[in-house]
């Protein structure tokens, strides 16, 4: 039987995820929540995975986040 795997990463990833690239790479830092950076650079997809998954929780700050860093994926 094989298993399946998810792309979720576990909340220790995320820790030292931050710790190596700073703050900046997750639009809730403090919940370690939407990660928007690969490689410590914003990444285009991930910032559209996060506006997906932010309107699913309808999670209206991190839309307006979203907005403003959008600019740069243009």
């Amino acid at each position: 039987m094989k298993t399946i795997r998810s792309r979720w990463k576990a909340p220790i990833y995320r820790k030292s995820y931050r710790k190596k690239y700073g703050s900046s790479c997750f639009l809730e830092p403090r919940t370690l929540r939407y990660p928007i950076c690969t490689k410590g650079q914003l990444d285009c997809k991930a910032l559209s995975a996060a506006r997906y998954y932010a309107m699913l929780s309808k999670n209206k700050k991190v839309l307006a986040k979203i907005r403003k860093t959008r600019k740069h994926c243009i």
